[in-house]
């Protein structure tokens, strides 16, 4: 959940803008169209004489993949975190369906291991004048709580699970470059699920859902304080109709601190819908996340990032396709440029630390990136996961960001042109 002053900020400025007046339809086109790495890197007896320790930041960080509903803090993150967990957080998100949604979560969790879980988020989409929600209990089984069930309930504006800019982001895309990075559509639905946290290697889950999807169509009237005249892309429909799934999943976020590297993080997802279960939809498919972190030396970094796809039987409905291109990944091509029912897409990053700047009130710094992305998405009506016959796309480039990754300006080119131009992007966070 998001919570704190900035989003609240957000709010204020999205809430300005969606209720000033509007144009009338002749006067303006109607077209259609937390926190990241930080690290202290290196040990004082790492340092040679005379050599000044080049610091980032020595808070800790919970490195995870973004996918799920997000009612609930990572158990293990949040017994960690005890105290520093704000158990209501303030949400908001403007984009060009919803207009401006706000709402506000909670959740309560222990540090008692046998007591339950629960979260919860209530929302209001202006745009559309539709109320949003979702809730979601856990009860651990045995001691020591590693084993658990639980249920949830949602009705939310969905989005594909790898288009990752997170709502504040995307919002203040939206707002001040009039750019919206994802597209949408609405789930509501129930499920129940058993989960078991095996140390040291991932959180093994079993789910059972029913989901129903519904298509959101483009709000063109929805304004942004720069580059009004953007034409804004459609919002594509989806295959609507109701899904009831049984997915198996393995997921883990790792702890970060300025003592250790980041192992392998991942979230693996194994999904069967229909097949005597009923529904509108019939398919299996597995989509599998998996990202590192590595410290290669006091002022650099290496993250990693590698993601399949691919259909076992069935087809995939819109919603579920995989889709490659944009800021998410191949960086220089147009967002979600290919799309299939099978997928491959690596991703590396290096960062360098150039300078820092200390002071008694301001605290700075620039890092040198280079970065390389490659992959693609296809549809296969066979089923084959034929990557000898795929002709598979590269991008890279160079940017810059700040010490505390606030900041990052990347320039990406499609290294298989014969004449390419620079893509220029901002993001205000890692993209893995």
């Amino acid at each position: 959940m998001r919570s704190g002053s900035f989003v609240a900020v957000l709010a204020v400025v999205a809430i300005a803008l969606a209720v000033s007046p509007r144009r009338a339809p002749g006067d303006e086109p109607a077209r259609s169209g937390t926190d990241t790495l930080r690290f202290a890197p290196t040990f004082p007896d790492s340092m040679g004489p005379g050599e000044e320790e080049l610091e980032v930041s020595a808070e800790d960080e919970w490195l995870e993949t973004p996918f799920g509903d997000q009612l609930l803090t990572d158990v293990d993150e949040w017994r960690a975190r005890d105290g520093e967990i704000n158990p209501f957080g303030l949400l908001a998100d403007y984009n060009r369906v919803d207009r401006l949604r706000v709402g506000l979560g909670y959740q309560a969790q222990s540090r008692k291991e046998m007591l339950p879980r629960f979260g919860a988020r209530l929302e209001y989409a202006f745009g559309r004048e539709r109320t949003l929600y979702g809730a979601q209990l856990e009860q651990p089984l045995l001691p020591p709580g590693r084993l658990a069930a639980g249920v949830s309930v949602v009705r939310r504006t969905d989005h594909n699970p790898l288009q990752q800019v997170d709502d504040v982001e995307n919002s203040l895309a939206f707002l001040f470059g009039r750019q919206d990075y994802r597209d949408y559509f609405e789930r509501e639905g129930f499920g129940a699920y058993v989960s078991w946290r095996v140390p040291d290697f991932s959180t093994v889950s079993v789910h059972v859902r029913n989901d129903r999807y519904r298509s959101l169509t483009l709000d063109a009237g929805t304004r942004s304080f720069f580059q009004r005249d953007r034409e804004l892309r459609v919002n594509p429909s989806i295959d609507p109709g109701e899904a009831h799934a049984l997915t198996f999943r393995l997921e883990r976020l790792v702890h970060r601190t300025h003592r250790t590297r980041a192992g392998l993080y991942h979230w693996i997802d194994v999904r069967r819908a229909g097949h005597g279960l009923g529904g509108h939809y019939r398919f299996t498919r597995v989509l599998a996340d998996v990202r590192s972190v590595l410290r290669l030396s006091p002022a650099s970094t290496l993250a990693i990032r590698a993601v399949g796809g691919h259909t076992f039987d069935g087809e995939l409905p819109a919603q579920e396709h995989f889709t490659a291109g944009g800021v998410d990944g191949l960086r220089a091509h147009p967002f979600a440029r290919y799309r299939g029912d099978e997928m491959l897409l690596g991703q590396a990053e290096y960062t360098l630390g150039l300078w820092r700047f200390r002071s008694g009130i301001f605290e700075g710094g620039l890092h040198a990136i280079a970065f390389l992305d490659g992959g693609r998405a296809w549809f296969d009506p066979a089923h084959r996961w034929n990557l000898g016959r795929q002709h598979f796309e590269a991008d890279g480039g160079l940017g810059l960001s700040t010490s505390e990754d606030n900041v990052r300006v990347y320039f990406a080119r499609d290294l298989q042109a014969a004449r390419p131009g620079f893509v220029i992007s901002m993001r205000l966070q890692r993209p893995f």
